[in-house]
């Protein structure tokens, strides 16, 4: 059987369909999607559409917006917050609180099962955040764990976390993907878990569909709401159809023959400008299709990365030179966004900064983006432009690749705080300032003291701006497109701004 095939199955564990029939007396249903245009079809799924494809479903592997989305959703972990919100909530926990200095301890809500049948303890917590911490996969969020020295469980409802030195943020480092709780009996524990398995988690949501293939111009998962879900976002919609389409054009054809109910992300600037202008033109405040527009302020965030493993990330003049050449372009001054509590602006932006070539021979360069993200191809060009108009560089556009010198990431950060934005610098420093990004960044978990914090996070965000192997390009409004009758309320996301499918009504 090809992979592929494998994919399109279905996946749901026969107790949670027993259960789901069983409670469908007693659940008040989502009103219906609006009716199929040929008579005596079926009426069609309710459907969220996106251009971004969902790569990876083990959530201690996940790397990328779209995974991170699917792990919000399927996955409970023991904390959680409201969009942007710097305040964490208990999810899987009832309640987490440092019962000493260095340990925090956490108490689970009773009677939480996985969506197969098992039922979720203290063990469970303590596998799954070993075990992330054991795969260590680069660009996950298992980093924000590292003050964790172990894991005891003096019963099946607590978790004590003993960590090796203070730490003020690890309560957000439970609240990232890495640190979202696996079925210890399925799961194995030295592998991350392949797409074409069953993904069993405990959240709002279970997937009773699976069909996305990378060879595939688009693909589909079928959510399916969870009845024995307890935890702070339990899901309104009874079933929900995430579909990945390839491109902008795509979606607003859907749009038009009304085969969406929901878009999240993959309209193009030009679409989006043209939609809005719908909007405006309408008493109503509606697209000619129907879709009205939720404007998420601030919530796309830009930045060009360098590779860790690049040989010439090494060259600070050239690093200097890159910065110089798109600091014109640049509208984001910091790693860390406006709006997040602990910004400070770092890198200057705007004048005629004139970049210095100090070497003889042309470097070669390349430079990776994500091609489902809207206008990445168009922004990577432009910043290939900028690159070699300085003069000594050649820039190759790498569409989807992972091994590249520069990197320009469409990042959400995994929860809200200043630290998850700075999480891929400190994570990986210049050698030259690692010794003092760690220390930093320990005194800054340590401290309970504002101004002390303050002080740090403006330092931290200082060193950025120095070392310059993370670069802030830009941050800009989204859109989510929504249908009449439908509606994605304030509480339809992740703590980072991820889509959650649990705040959408109809």
């Amino acid at each position: 059987m090809r992979s592929s095939d494998r994919r399109a199955r279905r996946l749901l564990p026969p107790l949670v369909a027993g259960a789901a029939l069983l409670l469908a007396g007693c659940h008040n249903p989502a009103a219906p999607p609006p009716a199929p245009s040929t008579p005596g079809a079926t009426p069609r799924a309710f459907t969220v559409m996106s251009t971004d494809r969902v790569r990876v479903t083990d959530p201690a592997a996940v790397t990328d917006q779209a995974s991170a989305m699917f792990s919000l959703n399927v996955f409970q972990r023991l904390m959680t917050a409201a969009p942007g919100q710097d305040v964490l909530k208990p999810d899987a926990a009832r309640d987490c609180i440092f019962t000493a200095a260095t340990v925090y301890t956490c108490t689970l809500q009773k009677d939480l099962t996985f969506a197969g049948g098992d039922a979720l303890t203290s063990s469970d917590v303590k596998f799954s955040i070993e075990r992330a911490l054991r795969l260590d996969v680069a660009g996950s969020s298992t980093s924000l764990l590292s003050s964790l020295r172990r894991i005891e469980t003096p019963d099946d409802l607590t978790v004590q976390f003993v960590l090796s030195r203070e730490d003020t943020q690890f309560g957000w480092a439970l609240a990232s993907p890495a640190a979202s709780i696996v079925d210890e009996q399925l799961y194995d524990a030295d592998e991350v878990r392949s797409p074409d398995e069953p993904a069993v988690g405990s959240g709002p949501f279970v997937v009773t569909s699976f069909d996305e293939d990378p060879d595939k111009a688009s693909g589909s998962i079928v959510f399916d709401r969870y009845p024995q879900y307890k935890g702070f976002s339990a899901a309104d919609m009874d079933s929900i159809t995430y579909r990945t389409v390839a491109d902008s054009a795509t979606i607003e054809d859907a749009m038009e023959k009304g085969q969406v109910d929901v878009v999240w992300r993959g309209l193009n600037t030009a679409a989006v400008t043209r939609l809005s202008q719908q909007v405006g033109g309408s008493p109503e405040r509606v697209t000619s299709s129907g879709f009205s527009e939720k404007v998420l302020p601030g919530t796309r965030v830009l930045e060009l990365q360098w590779s860790p493993g690049s040989a010439s990330r090494r060259n600070k003049d050239l690093r200097t030179a890159i910065a110089l050449s798109l600091q014109g372009d640049r509208t984001l001054d910091s790693v860390v966004p406006n709006g997040i509590v602990g910004h400070v602006p770092s890198f200057p932006l705007g004048g005629k900064a004139k970049p210095k070539v100090t070497w003889k021979s042309r470097i070669n360069l390349t430079l990776a983006y994500d091609p489902t993200a809207p206008n990445a191809a168009d922004l990577a060009d432009q910043i290939r432009n900028r690159l070699e108009d300085t003069g000594g560089l050649s820039v190759r556009l790498a569409p989807g690749t992972a091994d590249a010198d520069l990197v320009l990431v469409d990042r959400k950060a995994w929860t809200s705080t200043a630290l998850s934005w700075l999480q891929p610098y400190v994570d990986d420093p210049v050698p030259a300032s690692a010794t003092a990004v760690t220390a930093t960044t320990n005194a800054f978990r340590a401290s309970t003291n504002e101004a002390d914090t303050t002080r740090l996070l403006t330092s931290l965000q200082r060193e950025a701006a120095s070392d310059l192997v993370l670069l802030p390009i830009s941050q800009s409004d989204e859109t989510v497109w929504v249908r009449a009758g439908a509606d994605v309320n304030g509480g339809s996301y992740g703590p980072g701004w991820q889509l959650g499918l649990f705040g959408i009504t109809a």
